[in-house]
């Protein structure tokens, strides 16, 4: 890779290690229309615009000496030893080639999501470009009732800029960006919606009737905190509890035939890519984002049943982002310029190559997966009138007739509340419960006046 490139549109070579690009301020060129124009995606450009500095000058390159087709070149984003994300050039075709085992493991996930999908009646295309030809979906999921899908099968490392790049396409095209990986380490974990399976071979895929989802998918976990509760307390009084309602997004399933010991559905249902992926497309599967707590623009990109996203949102708490909140490039994605000057000679073929420097892996620490509300109350059930003592004979009155006296009724059963208050049928004020005849009535009216 190379920190200079020549473009064949300005006759001129753009040095990647200065932010002015080594364009002087009188020259009367747009420095920004450059920087876009070095990111375009190759289909986007002419194919020759970027050339080799030595090839440009006149001398033989490196890469047309060594057998490749043309000094031709492209510009990316590389992160280094120390971390640092520049800008460096180098020679088309891409770097990166698939391996043939990670090339029959793509077109095996290609064949099992297409397959999965048609045999539940949803439409799909394969190789699909966008609107805007920026991004090409390994498959493309239309929806019947839920969201239409841009699945993207990786079994390589994309950086974190070509994650991005790319899940922003399908979103302008009207998909929602579905990443199927086997490594949860991958830059593209909590930057675009995501579903982890197992390291399985081509050969796995290729037998499966459905594979095992080990992340990207979580369910709502919801219980009243008490001290007879399963779960620990999240505000700390686990003793005793805090008696209110705690609500948290967990894993049902950690891995085949592993499940949490939280979630009773994680007990009972496997959840697999094939039902995930169905249900993502017919509306039972909803996509959610969380924010972090410190920065809203990094936070957990999760599938979830559609039920318990709307009991989530049901909560003021965990109303979504504003706009310019919404998830984008982070301060790992910045670009560093060194001030230095371009190289004008090849070095195709040298052994430059050094292993990035690991990115801080992106915890759910910071991302509020957890709430605390209030626990709803029922309205407290009277207490019932009850003795052990024979109450004494009424004393006789004159004429023979003697008082009422006061009975005991039982206010016990749920039957007997009324939703909405209505006039008793003795003093006419408003009552929320009903009598032995099925009126409105108070309790104390009830028993104090018979019939």
């Amino acid at each position: 890779m190379a920190n200079g490139v020549w473009h064949d549109g300005l006759k001129r070579v753009i040095e990647l290690d200065k932010e002015d690009l080594g364009i002087s301020g009188d020259s009367g060129i747009n420095v920004s229309e450059v920087h876009a124009e070095l990111l375009q995606p190759v289909a986007s450009r002419r194919r020759d615009l970027f050339a080799c500095v030595e090839s440009a000058a006149g001398r033989v390159c490196k890469a047309e000496l060594q057998g490749v087709k043309s000094a031709h070149m492209y510009v990316r984003r590389h992160r280094g030893p120390d971390g640092a994300l520049r800008l460096r050039a180098a020679h088309l075709p891409t770097v990166h080639e698939m391996t043939p085992e990670e090339s029959d493991r793509h077109k095996a996930m290609k064949e099992f999501l297409a397959r999965t999908c048609q045999a539940a009646g949803l439409t799909t295309k394969a190789d699909k470009l966008t609107k805007n030809r920026s991004a090409r979906p390994d498959v493309t999921v239309f929806a019947d009732g839920g969201v239409n899908l841009g699945c993207e099968a990786q079994f390589s490392n994309a950086s974190p800029s070509t994650v991005l790049r790319r899940s922003k396409a399908h979103a302008d095209d009207g998909l929602v960006s579905n990443w199927i990986t086997h490594n949860d380490t991958f830059h593209l974990v909590d930057r675009t919606h995501w579903m982890l399976i197992r390291d399985v071979t081509w050969q796995e895929i290729d037998n499966a009737a459905d594979l095992p989802l080990v992340g990207g998918y979580r369910v709502l976990a919801s219980w009243h905190c008490t001290a007879a509760a399963d779960r620990p307390c999240l505000t700390g009084r686990s003793k005793t509890g805090c008696g209110k309602r705690h609500l948290h997004w967990d894993t049902p399933r950690m891995s085949d035939g592993e499940a949490t010991g939280w979630s009773a559905r994680g007990d009972r249902l496997g959840v697999t890519l094939a039902r995930t992926l169905i249900g993502a497309a017919t509306g039972t599967i909803t996509p959610l984002y969380l924010p972090g707590r410190q920065d809203r623009r990094h936070g957990r990109f999760m599938w979830v049943p559609a039920q318990d996203r709307e009991t989530w949102a049901s909560h003021p708490e965990t109303l979504a982002p504003a706009q310019d909140d919404e998830p984008g490039t982070d301060e790992n994605d910045e670009l560093h310029y060194s001030g230095r000057a371009a190289d004008d000679t090849c070095r195709f073929g040298n052994v430059t190559w050094h292993p990035s420097a690991p990115l801080p892996r992106r915890g759910i620490s910071s991302v509020a997966l957890s709430l605390t509300v209030d626990e709803p109350t029922l309205p407290a059930v009277p207490r019932q009138r009850t003795t052990t003592v024979e109450p004494p004979a009424p004393a006789p009155t004159p004429g023979g007739t003697s008082l009422p006296t006061q009975r005991t009724v039982d206010w016990s059963h749920p039957d007997r509340f009324l939703p909405v208050p209505r006039p008793c049928r003795h003093c006419h004020k408003p009552a929320s419960l009903l009598d032995d005849t099925g009126r409105p009535s108070h309790k104390v009216c009830a028993e104090a006046l018979p019939g």
